[in-house]
């Protein structure tokens, strides 16, 4: 076979091998959660492992049926990979956001923590909403410590309430839902800033306004919602940096939860 007939299958072994190194890059600069949830990390491996090794046989073996349309659709998919991390990079990067951070979001914290003689239990706002999704229990009458970002409306504001939300990244960044609660103030203390992140210490009652008010739009999200039977009556709150996006990658049905 002559070295031009070779040619589209050279160029399209070196685009398998090329997105094999994007794919480890990801992996390894700190950027992959832009993409994937972070659970699929070990089959992303396994997915790079295999377009290097084909990449490589074909160096050394050419297809005999490969053609220059198909080597361009190679090229072009290899192109959009890495034109989208160059414009995710630079819209993470204007908005403030370290990506390392968000890989270190997780860091192991207690489950529980004590204030003032009271024991709360650390659960991320999705864990939480599924508790509370299965109807009566007796872990609905924990004291519980979750963190998100404060959404408000004049509507709430008049109840003396904000609605406490974070982005679950179920899949990748752009199947990300917006879950939430209603948070209702303890009287005469004042709402938090809307957009601050925000740890609220306290417990679940029922909502008593089965009418709640959904998230109208949360940048970013596929669709939101906020929990429409139960709410969490604060009794303490304090303000944070978000880790990250402050997004949530996993969620586990008992404790340690993901927090």
């Amino acid at each position: 076979m002559t070295l031009a007939r070779k040619l589209p299958g050279l160029v399209e072994a070196a685009c398998l091998v090329g997105l094999a190194g994007f794919l480890v890059y990801l992996l390894l600069a700190g950027n992959y959660w832009m993409y994937l949830n972070p659970k699929f990390k070990g089959l992303s491996w396994a997915a790079a492992a295999a377009l290097g090794s084909l990449g490589l046989y074909s160096a050394v073996r050419p297809p005999a049926g490969a053609t220059w349309l198909r080597a361009c659709l190679y090229l072009s998919v290899l192109g959009l990979c890495l034109m989208s991390e160059l414009g995710l990079q630079r819209w993470f990067d204007s908005s403030g956001v370290d990506s390392q951070a968000a890989e270190d979001a997780q860091a192991t914290l207690p489950p529980r923590v004590t204030l003032h003689g009271v024991e709360y239990v650390r659960i991320n706002l999705g864990e939480l909403f599924d508790i509370a999704g299965k109807g009566p229990s007796p872990r609905l009458r924990d004291n519980y410590a979750v963190r998100g970002f404060v959404r408000r409306s004049p509507e709430n504001d008049t109840k003396g309430e904000f609605v406490l939300y974070r982005l679950a990244l179920y899949c990748c960044f752009a199947d990300s839902t917006a879950v939430g609660f209603r948070v209702r103030q303890p009287l005469g203390e004042a709402l938090p800033q809307n957009g601050s992140w925000q740890v609220v210490y306290g417990a679940l009652e029922d909502s008593g306004d089965p009418d709640s008010d959904k998230i109208a739009t949360i940048e970013g999200s596929a669709f939101a919602s906020v929990n429409p039977d139960y709410r969490i009556v604060s009794r303490r709150m304090d303000a944070e940096k978000a880790p990250g996006m402050g997004m949530m990658y996993e969620w586990h049905a008992e404790e340690p939860y993901a927090y």
